[in-house]
């Protein structure tokens, strides 16, 4: 099996962290996603805007609360803050807006539980309240877990 060479750090992110963590990618908006483990009720998540101009590059911390969690898939809904830290080089504020996620992480494929699908719809205020939009969002995960130590 070949592997993408642009995969490889977060492969290697993964084996070399203490943490469990899920990497995630949303294609039709070009974001990646740093996840901590989405199986457990509280937990978060970074996400990188890849297909923009160097100094508009977005991140977007968010907190998430499983509402629902089942065999087949997981209910959540967070908070987040759209940051771009470029801004500051130009004395504009490094907040661009606040964001409220609804989302489903599906595990479809039964022998696969760790690989989900993400339906996400989430709306997106500008930092002064004046404007916004409503976004809708759909990916792929892949859920580390680290496997526990025989005695």
């Amino acid at each position: 099996m070949r592997i993408p060479i642009a995969l490889l750090p977060f492969l290697l992110l993964s084996k070399l962290s203490p943490a469990q963590i899920s990497i995630g990618y949303f294609p039709f908006q070009s974001e990646i996603l740093i996840a901590t483990n989405s199986e457990r009720l509280i937990w978060g998540d970074f996400r990188v805007a890849t297909n923009t101009f160097y100094g508009n590059i977005t991140t977007e911390p968010v907190l998430m609360v499983n509402v629902k969690r089942a065999e087949w898939a997981n209910f959540y809904g967070g908070i987040g803050t759209n940051l771009n830290f470029f801004n500051a080089a130009s004395n504009i504020s490094v907040v661009n807006g606040y964001s409220v996620h609804l989302g489903t992480r599906a595990k479809p494929l039964k022998r696969l539980t760790r690989l989900h699908v993400i339906f996400e719809i989430s709306p997106y205020v500008n930092r002064n309240f004046d404007g916004g939009l409503l976004r809708t969002r759909i990916g792929l995960a892949y859920l580390f877990l680290r496997r526990e130590k025989s005695p």
